[in-house]
């Protein structure tokens, strides 16, 4: 009888720690403000994923985001951009873009610009590795 009573408060008590992790979870989900940077960078893969089914069309980008340039002065996280590493990566990226904007082989620039992401995210936060490799 004891052990009937023991499995049952185990089990209540198993069931309400759960809970309390899943709202605690929750809580810390609610309190994350993406960045400058990370923001400008979701709208980046939009842009990208876009582009890449234009291109698979046979059809061109007609342009590229303004804003997309000054991806070097938006704010991040962890400082990062202030870093002369990521600083030196950044060509790369507008180099790419400014050769999608004047027309040349856009498919070439895109994959630039798409290699530049791989280069920079090899070093800073590499999460968001699985997403640009679909771009």
């Amino acid at each position: 009888m004891k052990l009937k009573y023991i499995i049952i408060l185990t089990l209540f008590f198993s069931i309400y720690a759960c809970t309390q992790n899943s709202s605690q979870s929750d809580e810390k989900a609610e309190m994350y403000e993406a960045s400058e940077l990370s923001s400008m960078m979701r709208e980046m893969v939009e842009w990208s994923k876009e582009s890449k089914a234009l291109l698979a069309l046979g059809d061109t980008i007609k342009s590229v985001p303004a804003k997309f340039y000054e991806l070097g002065s938006q704010k991040a996280t962890r400082g990062e951009h202030e870093e002369k590493a990521f600083q030196a990566m950044l060509p790369l990226y507008t180099e790419a873009l400014r050769g999608i904007e004047r027309g040349d082989s856009q498919k070439y620039y895109y994959e630039a610009s798409i290699q530049a992401c791989k280069s920079c995210h090899s070093t800073y936060c590499g999460g968001p590795m699985a997403i640009i490799e679909q771009l």
